[in-house]
């Protein structure tokens, strides 16, 4: 019955649970981590013990058919394998896509183009024999000494999910499962360590962490992994109240959990919640995780027992089978579990690529500019590029180094030639030697203008793996400094300053006196205040993609405008956090108002104002817009249509991200100062002006009552775009 493919995947799943023994259905609950000796058990004994359901980390598509081949072939029952691999803004592989980070789209707006994105990731992916890719990641990024902060789309829940939403329904068009995480509350770690507690009220949980995942769940996604973290005591990874109370029967999702890698591992080594491995595994269990990674660890032969003695209920076990044979049963792997060579070899595509210039441009930032940008290609003269990101830009976490990279050397070089292009490396990420800066000095004085180019360092293949140093180094002529990690998962810093060996180089070359368009590229927001008003100008890129030196070069010399805006609040300093814009209108000084300095003392703070350096959706671009008319009409059954006009007056085309805010003054519970509820990206050519419109819906005015319940709030509102307000009445 399971094998007919006229029946629901719901009917088929049911069926083959009922056909499995204990052991067969344990084997659906975990990920192969170690592929590679598998295949080799595979190739010297033609066979190999099936423990686990899913393969991660795989090795080529004839590894993949060869291992499917024996599961579906060799096996009593011929339950295909699933292959998983992380595709957070790309599907890793060389012959794949690296698409800028996710931070960097975030700031782009632009919906249409990462729909694209989406699309390409899924059919990669799906190209390579890939039926599970673990993203997107729609954690609210409020901790920016956090490591991971690149990795998702900035601080907004309505803009983590308006992208989340639009990742899903396009990468799994493909037969690709989507898996948002990190289900929740992971991008507020306290003190911005990976992995921390989430020290978060359940309120705060419910206006700010669900909504992404729940537009993910409308969306269709198949999968979802929780955070390793823990809120008010309570491992996320063994809560019933957080995975079945609210993410299944509140929020509807009727899809499979995994484990993120070694989680279930942690609850007993790391949170201390159980006295041995089994004791982690029944948590995890009952609370519905379905699939364990990477090992076996709490779903062990000590489980496997106790069920077979009537000890713990098999009801738990039979809900997480289900649930991994429902996904398999969705992707259609019963009937279609193999790759085609033919897709494989064409996994690069131009198409791609353009794409990838195209959002590398839109998630570049400028962030000040004195007139010195764009610089003009015929004049420029000798341009030199010193710094530790000029070639080797930073990429971030979950990126390997594609066939077809392009870094800001190349794309400059591209341009202005070898002969025009000076180049000093001056430091590594956290390193400098007295000969690196005196080099810098010189290519300084003998250049027009100076990029500086400085920042985070990520490792190649992402997540936690290796040493900090990872065994790689600068080189410049006989001078050799160690690549330290500064950004990733698991590398979280104190300070969001440059680190001491660049600052060094900073110094150095500024005093040098020449033009200086300072460059960082960062996987979180910097503060750099004071090293900023030194430059003539400053770029910010949040990882760079494939194209990231094609795109920087036609910013730079004016071929586009820039047109990012931050996804993320930069702060003053470390101790102005939190910076979020959507705070309640109890925070950031607005009872005292007398904000201080160090000339002039006052209140909220003595010395400083609590005020963002540069606040969410912040960007400046190479034209002058104005913003007009801002109307708003209740077209009635909870509808309300707002109307604004944009002209371009200043002398280059651009996309402009309009955001719309609403402001709402009062409330049963307390406010937020604002919340943005709808955006879109729109082309403005020189000299002309367009109207914008947005529809809002009894959605877009909720808050949390003191049940906990979401309502809609009638009544007075305001709309807010750009430094226009309009009131509305929603009754």
């Amino acid at each position: 019955m399971y094998k007919n493919p006229n029946l629901s995947p719901e009917e088929r799943a049911k069926d083959l649970l009922s056909k499995m023994t204990l052991d067969e259905k344990f084997a659906q609950l975990h990920i192969y981590l170690r592929i590679n000796e598998v295949y080799d058990e595979l190739c010297e004994t033609g066979s190999f013990e099936v423990r686990g359901g899913t393969f991660s980390t795989p090795k080529s598509q004839d590894t993949i058919n060869k291992l499917q081949d024996y599961a579906i072939n060799k096996t009593r029952l011929g339950i295909p394998m699933l292959f998983a691999y992380e595709a957070v803004h790309g599907f890793i592989h060389p012959k794949a896509t690296a698409f800028p980070q996710c931070a960097g789209i975030g700031g782009s707006f632009d919906l249409e183009a990462f729909g694209q994105m989406a699309d390409i990731i899924g059919r990669e992916a799906r190209s390579a024999g890939i039926r599970q890719v673990y993203a997107p990641n729609v954690d609210i990024s409020r901790e920016p000494r956090w490591g991971r902060v690149h990795e998702n789309f900035g601080e907004d829940p309505y803009l983590a999910g308006e992208m989340g939403a639009v990742y899903v329904k396009n990468v799994q068009k493909h037969n690709v499962a989507a898996t948002a995480k990190h289900f929740i509350a992971y991008g507020v770690p306290e003190g911005g360590i990976n992995l921390a507690p989430a020290h978060i009220g359940e309120r705060e949980i419910r206006e700010v962490m669900l909504e992404p995942f729940q537009k993910c769940i409308d969306a269709g996604v198949m999968s979802v992994m929780p955070s390793y973290g823990e809120i008010d005591g309570e491992p996320v990874h063994g809560s019933v109240k957080y995975l079945q109370d609210i993410l299944r029967k509140e929020m509807g999702f009727d899809g499979a959990i995994v484990s993120d890698y070694s989680a279930i591992d942690m609850m007993h080594y790391f949170h201390n919640v159980g006295e041995e491995k089994v004791d982690v595994g029944r948590l995890a269990l009952k609370a519905g995780v379905d699939i364990e990674a990477p090992d076996i660890y709490g779903y062990n032969d000590d489980l496997k027992k106790e069920i077979e003695n009537g000890e713990f209920d098999i009801k738990y076990l039979d809900a997480a089978v289900y649930n991994v044979l429902l996904l398999k049963f969705r992707l259609g792997l019963f009937e279609d579990p193999y790759t085609i060579p033919e897709d494989y070899e064409n996994l690069y595509s131009e198409e791609a690529q353009k794409l990838c210039l195209r959002l590398d441009e839109e998630s570049i930032l400028l962030l000040e500019n004195d007139g010195i940008l764009p610089l003009d290609e015929k004049k420029v003269g000798k341009l030199a590029l010193i710094g530790n990101n000029v070639k080797e830009s930073f990429t971030g976490g979950y990126t390997c180094k594609t066939d077809h990279r392009v870094d800001l050397y190349d794309g400059i070089v591209s341009r202005l030639g070898e002969e025009n292009v000076l180049y000093s490396l001056g430091c590594s990420s956290m390193h400098t030697t007295d000969k690196l800066i005196a080099d810098a000095i010189e290519t300084a004085k003998q250049a027009d203008t100076v990029l500086l180019v400085l920042g985070d360092c990520s490792t190649l293949g992402g997540g936690v793996a290796g040493d900090a140093a990872a065994h790689r180094y600068d080189i410049c002529g006989d001078e050799k400094v160690a690549k330290y990690v500064t950004c990733g998962e698991g590398y979280d810093v104190t300070e969001l300053k440059l680190m001491p060996s660049q600052k060094r180089l900073f110094d150095a070359v500024i005093a040098v006196g020449k033009p200086t368009v300072l460059i960082v590229y960062g996987g979180r927001p910097f503060a750099i205040k004071d090293e900023v008003e030194k430059a003539n100008a400053f770029m910010f890129c949040f990882g760079a993609g494939d194209q990231n030196g094609h795109a920087m070069a036609n910013l730079i010399f004016g071929d586009k405008s820039p047109s990012a805006k931050l996804s993320m609040s930069f702060p003053q300093s470390v101790g102005h956090l939190p910076c979020y814009y959507n705070y309640k209108t109890s925070a950031r000084g607005r009872f005292y108002k007398v904000h201080g300095s160090l000339e002039n003392p006052g209140r909220d703070y003595v010395n400083t104002s609590p005020d963002p350096w540069y606040p969410f959706g912040y960007g400046l671009s190479y034209t002058k817009l104005n913003y007009s008319n801002l109307t708003a009409e209740n077209l009635g059954d909870g509808k309300i249509k707002a109307t604004v006009q944009v002209e371009n007056v200043g002398d280059y085309d651009i996309f402009e991200s309009v955001l719309l805010f609403v402001r709402t003054p009062k409330c049963p519970t307390t406010p937020f100062v604002r919340k943005l509820r709808k955006f879109k990206k729109v082309n403005i050519k020189k000299g002309e002006k367009v109207t914008v419109e947005f529809i809002l819906g009894d959605e877009d005015f909720t808050y949390i009552d003191n049940d906990y319940k979401t309502q809609v709030l009638r009544g007075r509102h305001f709309l807010q775009v750009n430094d226009l307000e309009c009131e509305i009445f929603n009754n």
